[in-house]
C-alpha cells in the first residue's frame, strides 16, 4: 500500500516515530499500528496528516514514485 511505504520513508526523514507522529498531530500508536497492519484501514485523515507534515499535496505523497536522478516534474534526468 502506498501510505504505508510513505509513511516508512517519512519515518526516515523525520529520524523516529514519535517526530513524525507529532508532526502529523497523531498518537505514535496511530501510525506504527497502521504501518505494521494491527489497524488495515487506510483514512483519508492520516493521510492529509502525513501529507501535511511532509509539506506535499496528498496526491503526491500517495503518487508513483520518481527517481532521485529524475525532476519529479516532467521526469527528465540529469
Amino acid at each position: 500500500m502506498r501510505l504505508r511505504a510513505a509513511l516508512r520513508n517519512l519515518r526516515v526523514l523525520f529520524g523516529s516515530w514519535a517526530c513524525l507522529a507529532a508532526a502529523m498531530a497523531v498518537p505514535k500508536t496511530t501510525v506504527t499500528n497502521f504501518v505494521y497492519g494491527s489497524h488495515p484501514t487506510t483514512t483519508h485523515g492520516l493521510a492529509a496528516k502525513a501529507a501535511r507534515a511532509a509539506g506535499v499535496p496528498v496526491e503526491r505523497l500517495l503518487g508513483r514514485p520518481v527517481a532521485a536522478d529524475r525532476c519529479p516534474a516532467c521526469g527528465r534526468s540529469g
